[in-house]
């Protein structure tokens, strides 16, 4: 696996070089800044496979860095490894945001990095099966052929969507949390009414637009908020915000299924897929809860179908006169 490590400090790149070294990985490229670390992408003849960056560097930062590695198309699901001794909850947000899949604190025990890469390692094996670069709209676009049916289980990692992350990097940013932090944190699922009916008219690539169209809907109508999006399967995604956010706000949610509306879905038969959300109660852990931060991940599932949105009302007769 090759490895490419950012980090201004002379220092903490010899610490890293020989932690992991040690570790087994010695397939790594070092830079001093972010500018170099770009330069080094252009120039290269051999593509890396992940990525551990600081975060706090001066010029352009880690998140900053992070964010113009994924989007580039070769690296857009290549791992992204941060690393820094900083602890404050707008950086790790900013990291998982920009496209961090996992965050280790500064400094680092080399056995602890050693696993976290063999973790990585296991998901650059699993990128190389995909066909080559592909993204994941690429590989349900592979999935036209009769007979190819939509995972309604799977959680899709919807990419091109600012803030929307994947399962597997939203549970690792809920495992950085402090306790506090947890508890300072509250949690809401979004599921899309009818989506059983959907995927059984759609292919693969519809069901993919769907997805992404609801997602933009809610990260653009949660904006004024501090907040993580990941879809879990089902038609559901997970907001996780900080607390005291705007999520239950009956003018946030009009807003989610106006931006939905407007989207004016359709499959490529050209019949109408109208958009509408249930929205379940938002889940604020209490201390004691705290102690378990992958319960703002998993309670607002099971509770997801409590509450509805302002035009929830009107969705089963839009569900059946669109696939009627």
């Amino acid at each position: 696996m090759r490895l490419l490590a950012v980090d201004d400090d002379h220092f903490a790149r010899d610490l890293l070089f020989g932690a992991l070294a040690s570790s087994g990985y010695d397939d790594l490229v070092m830079a001093a800044s972010g500018h170099e670390a770009l330069d080094i992408l252009v120039k290269t003849s051999r593509p890396f496979d992940a990525f551990l960056l600081d975060i706090r560097m001066p010029g352009m930062d880690g998140i900053e860095l992070c964010a113009r590695i994924r989007g580039m198309d070769q690296y857009r699901n290549a791992p992204i490894l941060m690393i820094t001794a900083m602890s404050e909850r707008h950086y790790i947000d900013g990291a998982f945001a920009a496209g961090a899949l996992d965050y280790i604190s500064k400094p680092f025990e080399a056995l602890e990095l050693g696993a976290r890469l063999r973790t990585v390692e296991r998901i650059v094996r699993q990128n190389h099966l995909v066909a080559q670069g592909n993204c994941e709209i690429d590989r349900l676009r592979s999935a036209r052929e009769p007979g190819m049916a939509f995972d309604v289980d799977g959680p899709v990692e919807i990419v091109d969507v600012p803030r929307v992350v994947g399962l597997v990097a939203m549970e690792n940013y809920l495992l950085r949390l402090t306790r506090w932090m947890t508890w300072q944190s509250e949690s809401v699922a979004f599921t899309i009414d009818g989506f059983d009916t959907m995927t059984r008219f759609a292919t693969p690539v519809e069901i993919y637009d769907i997805l992404s169209d609801t997602a933009d809907a809610i990260v653009r109508g949660l904006k004024r908020d501090n907040h993580l999006v990941t879809y879990v399967g089902n038609g559901t995604f997970v907001a996780v915000l900080h607390r005291k956010s705007s999520v239950s706000d009956p003018d946030t949610l009009m807003t989610i299924q106006a931006l939905l509306d407007m989207a004016e879905p359709s499959l490529d038969s050209g019949v109408p897929c109208p958009l509408n959300l249930r929205v379940g109660p938002v889940y604020r852990p209490s201390l004691i809860a705290a102690g378990n931060p992958l319960a703002l991940l998993t309670m607002p599932g099971k509770t997801r179908a409590t509450t509805r949105s302002p035009r929830a009302d009107a969705v089963q007769p839009k569900l059946v006169r669109g696939f009627a």
